[in-house]
């Protein structure tokens, strides 16, 4: 008879630890979501015009690969550009030289 006291008891205060986490939670409830809000959030979400979707994300980093594509060849271009005005550069430098001789030789 003692045992069954002592279980009664200790299921007692079980059971009023639970009432006051269940009060707890049912205090909770009305600022928690519920399925159909999460619903409109969603459909609310989808209508948005500046959500990007994966369909946008990969055209984006397709265009910046074409970007990066464009920038490798301006690069080529400079680099090419740059060694062609260097050519002329000391082309003409030898050129005029060439010329300065020629004339100090003819006058002096």
């Amino acid at each position: 008879m003692d045992d069954v006291l002592r279980r009664l008891g200790l299921l007692e205060s079980d059971v009023s630890v639970i009432k006051i986490e269940v009060a707890a939670i049912s205090a909770q409830l009305p600022n928690m979501a519920t399925k159909e809000d999460i619903a409109l959030l969603k459909a609310d979400l989808a209508q948005l015009p500046y959500m990007a979707t994966k369909a946008d994300v990969a055209l984006l980093k397709a265009d910046i690969n074409l970007v990066k594509a464009d920038i490798n060849l301006v690069k080529a271009d400079v680099s090419d550009a740059k060694t062609s005005i260097i050519q002329w550069t000391v082309g003409t430098i030898i050129a005029v030289a060439a010329l300065a001789f020629s004339i100090a030789k003819f006058v002096h």
